[in-house]
């Protein structure tokens, strides 16, 4: 797995914030239309946010 910068670096889809690697970052990962859908999250509390 390649080193992200923050160039890269993904927002949070509850929050807006820069999800760094860390292991409190989530990834919710779907299939739309035939396309993969990387949805991620910086916490549990912003993921558990975003499913309810």
């Amino acid at each position: 797995m390649a080193d992200s910068t923050d160039e890269d670096s993904q927002e949070c889809r509850a929050c807006g914030d820069p999800v760094a690697s860390s292991s409190d970052h989530r990834v919710v990962t779907t299939v739309e239309d035939g396309e993969t859908v990387y949805e991620h999250f910086c916490s549990d509390d912003c993921l558990e946010s975003w499913e309810s």
